[in-house]
């Protein structure tokens, strides 16, 4: 059994459980909030060996995949992990400066109710 193999039951999944990987923790400590179309990228692009050393796998995982800009949700799916948990991590990594966050742009304001009616009703019609 590899070293990496105690750690996942290939039919449950992981064994550590994600309030482990966060230590409780149930929001980051501090920084922007972060939501699914959030991007994130490695600070100074990809992550050296030396820049890995000392982080936690999946912190590691995340540095990997923030090479480019990617947004939280397709990290969390990519780490196979719950998004509340990637957002933690994420935050940890922001935290550290290896990371910067990439909020959308405000955009225009969210349609009235009836006009979203109006076109509902309008898709009914066809």
């Amino acid at each position: 059994m590899s070293t990496g193999d105690r750690w996942l039951d290939h039919r449950a999944g992981p064994v550590v459980r994600p309030y482990a990987l966060t230590a409780g923790r149930t929001s980051p400590s501090a920084g922007p909030v972060l939501d699914l179309i959030t991007l994130v990228a490695a600070s100074g692009g990809p992550p050296s060996a030396r820049a890995l050393e000392g982080l936690a796998p999946e912190h590691q995982q995340i540095l990997r995949l923030c090479a480019e800009a990617i947004t939280l949700a397709d990290i969390a799916s990519a780490i196979a992990l719950p998004v509340g948990v990637a957002r933690i991590l994420v935050g940890d990594l922001m935290e550290a400066g290896l990371v910067e966050i990439y909020q959308r742009a405000p955009g225009p304001e969210q349609p009235s109710t009836d006009l979203l009616r109006e076109v509902l009703d309008g898709l009914r019609a066809l």
